[in-house]
C-alpha cells in the first residue's frame, strides 16, 4: 500500500496559545529578543501569530509574528523567527496578501530565501549593538527634555521652537530587553545632541531594570562611534529592514528579481 509523503504544515496559532512559542526562544538572547516581544508580548489586538510545524510529529519548529506597530501606520511588520528556508518561505506565503506591502525583518543571511517568495526594496542593514552596564557612561546635558511618544513610550529630545535637534525612544518593550532608537538632524548630531538623548532613555532603561539593544545602521557609521562611546557593544547580530511584496510566481531556484 502507498504512503504519501508527510508535509509540513503551516497555520495560524490562536493567540491564547502564544505562550507555545516560548520553547523555540531563549529569552536571554539579544538576537533572540526582537522575535521573543512579538510573540509573547506585542498587545494581542496589534498581532497575528503563525507558526511552522515539521510533518514529524507535528513538532513546532518557527513561527511568524505579523504585527501592527507605531513604526509605520499603512505597513504591518514581519517578524519570521525560523532556520529553514522551506519554513521561512512557507510562513511569509501564508501571512502576505498580493499587491499589499509590509515590513520585513530578519537575519541578513536569511535574505535570498525570503527573496524567493517576496520582491524587497527598501533595504536597510543593522548591526545589533547591546548595552554592557558596566561599561555605561551617562551624559548629562541640560537641554534634554523627557516627553512621551504617541503610543506613550519614553522619549527624549532636544528642540528649539523650530527644529528638532534629536530625539531617541523605544522600539518595544519586552520583561528583559526593549529596543532604543535615536535619530537627530546633521546640526543636531555635529553638536552631540544624538548621543546626549541616546545616553538619556539607555538611563532610564537600566533604572528601570532592562537591558537595553540598539540597531546601528551600515550607513551611519558615527551612530556605531557614539554607540560604543556611551557602552553599547556589538553583538555580532546582522539583520535588515525591508519593504517586502509577494510575488506573483516565486522563483524556484531562490533568487531575486
Amino acid at each position: 500500500m502507498y504512503n504519501a509523503p508527510l508535509m509540513a504544515t503551516t497555520r495560524v496559532i490562536p493567540l491564547s496559545q502564544r505562550s507555545r512559542l516560548a520553547s523555540l526562544l531563549d529569552e536571554r538572547s539579544p538576537a533572540n529578543a526582537m522575535a521573543s516581544y512579538y510573540a509573547l508580548d506585542h498587545p494581542a489586538e496589534r498581532v497575528r501569530l503563525f507558526a511552522h510545524f515539521s510533518a514529524e510529529g507535528d513538532q513546532l519548529n518557527g513561527f511568524l509574528a505579523l504585527a501592527r506597530t507605531g513604526m509605520d501606520l499603512f505597513r504591518p511588520l514581519l517578524v519570521p523567527f525560523v532556520a529553514s528556508a522551506s519554513g521561512l518561505q512557507s510562513l511569509l506565503c501564508m501571512a502576505m496578501s498580493p499587491g499589499e506591502p509590509a515590513l520585513i525583518h530578519l537575519p541578513v543571511e536569511q535574505r535570498a530565501w525570503a527573496e524567493a517568495v517576496v520582491a524587497l526594496s527598501e533595504v536597510e542593514t543593522y548591526a545589533l549593538m547591546r548595552l554592557d552596564p558596566g561599561q555605561f557612561r551617562s551624559e548629562i546635558n541640560v537641554l534634554v527634555m523627557e516627553t512621551r511618544a504617541p503610543g506613550g513610550m519614553p522619549r527624549f529630545e532636544i528642540r528649539s521652537r523650530k527644529i528638532l535637534y534629536a530625539a531617541a525612544g523605544v522600539n518595544w518593550m519586552g520583561p528583559r530587553f526593549s529596543e532604543v532608537y535615536a535619530e537627530g538632524v546633521e546640526a543636531g548630531v555635529a553638536r552631540g545632541f544624538r548621543r546626549a538623548v541616546l545616553s538619556a532613555i539607555t538611563g532610564k532603561l537600566l533604572h528601570e531594570r532592562r537591558l537595553p539593544l540598539l540597531r546601528v545602521t551600515d550607513q551611519d557609521p558615527l551612530a556605531q562611534v557614539e554607540a560604543l562611546d556611551l557602552g553599547y557593544r556589538p553583538t555580532g547580530e546582522r539583520t535588515l529592514l525591508a519593504e517586502a511584496l509577494l510575488r506573483r510566481e516565486p522563483h524556484e531556484d531562490g533568487s531575486a528579481s
